[in-house]
């Protein structure tokens, strides 16, 4: 077995650099966790794909989604629309 023996400033400095190592990678993976979380929650429900697209009326909104203009999951009787496909939907309504 081998001892290795460090100075008290020298063990302090290395264990401070080992922490912010640590640190940095233990947020940068926070941050790809959140980022992935928020592309998971792509998913609105019936009201509130209909005020981010100004529509009164669900018909339009099932017309929409019926002609597949908009993407929309479907799980037992609820209905999650996805928020990218609306803004992309949206998009190219655009007039220029």
């Amino acid at each position: 077995m081998e001892l290795i023996v460090f100075e008290k400033d020298s063990y302090y400095k290395l264990m401070e650099e080992t922490m912010v190592l640590m640190y940095k990678v233990i947020h940068e993976k926070h941050q790809q966790i959140q980022s992935t979380v928020e592309e998971e929650h792509d998913f609105l429900t019936t009201e509130q794909a209909l005020k981010l697209m100004g529509l009164k009326s669900k018909k339009r909104l099932y017309m929409l989604r019926d002609e597949k203009l908009i993407d929309y999951y479907q799980h037992g009787r609820r209905k999650l629309y996805s928020k990218k496909s609306i803004i992309a939907y949206l998009n190219g309504q655009k007039i220029i």
